[in-house]
């Protein structure tokens, strides 16, 4: 059975896609306690005798969630908790990381964006910049792949997440509100664990890859498919005119690497969310 080594597990993707893998790998997901991924000693002590095939590096940095985080920047930490899995990456087969669309610079549009495209401005931001370092060492590499991912959203994500306030605002009997409307490609993030053992049971062709499931919605669309689906009749009222930004992907080199894949419409996974916050 394939070994597999998940950091981030407690967050919107490790607690969705765990129970999933397990089922088909022999899954270490130590919490920070149970492993300090700042610390490069304690990193390359597990690495070195877990004997993992796989490492799919997930976690992010936090001060608000984690009293580990609350020394050093965004980009230092980010950086430091890469990069103690960068350099023991010679005792796995692959590593993986969770990127992020923002290493393509979100001051910008990203209208069905490509992998080709990267580098084509440094990001402003300190999580971009971080990620943008992080995919520059994974094309240099030998078996470092990045797993970019755009809007993911699912059963527990943060209040604050768009789909998750849609809902929210509706089980309040309230008006959804929206900053301002840009366009999105949200994954439903069970998609995103048959995506991980993809690249668990396979060598991948390249060492970057767009994830997002292919769609584009705004975020009225999206809000107004949140009401239809829960039968409300509240408003969805936009605070600034204009659109924001697009945040979409070009996803075909995935879909060639995958051989074709059909996602989880965003009816259905809205559908799931709801029965989830309704539940919880």
């Amino acid at each position: 059975m394939v070994k597999v080594l998940f950091t981030g597990g407690t967050g919107l993707v490790g607690s969705n896609v765990l129970p999933l893998l397990k089922k088909k790998y022999d899954v270490y997901a130590p919490t920070r306690q149970e492993l300090n991924i700042l610390d490069t000693a304690e990193v390359e002590k597990y690495v070195k005798e877990g004997n993992f095939d796989v490492i799919i590096h997930s976690a992010n940095p936090n001060p608000v969630k984690n009293e580990l985080d609350k020394n050093g920047s965004m980009t230092e930490n980010s950086l430091r908790c890469f990069m103690n899995f960068y350099r023991v990456r010679k005792y796995c087969k692959r590593l993986y990381f969770v990127g992020s669309g923002a290493e393509l610079d979100k001051t910008r549009d990203m209208i069905q964006i490509s992998e080709e495209e990267f580098d084509r401005s440094i990001p402003q931001d300190e999580y971009g910049f971080a990620k943008y370092v992080m995919n520059h060492l994974a094309l240099e590499s030998d078996n470092v792949y990045n797993l970019r991912l755009f809007a993911c959203y699912g059963p527990g994500d943060w209040e604050s997440k768009f789909i998750t306030h849609c809902i929210r605002s509706v089980l309040a009997d309230k008006d959804i509100t929206i900053r301002q409307n840009c366009i999105f490609d949200y994954i439903q993030v069970y998609d995103l664990a048959n995506i991980f053992s993809y690249f668990i049971e396979n060598k991948p062709k390249y060492h970057d890859y767009n994830i997002a499931s292919g769609d584009r919605y705004t975020l009225v669309e999206i809000a107004e498919k949140v009401l239809k689906l829960m039968n409300s009749d509240k408003k969805v009222i936009i605070l600034k005119d204009g659109m924001n930004k697009e945040y979409t992907p070009n996803i075909s080199r995935l879909l060639e690497e995958m051989g074709g894949y059909k996602f989880i419409s965003l009816d259905e996974g809205i559908k799931i969310q709801i029965e989830s916050e309704v539940e919880n």
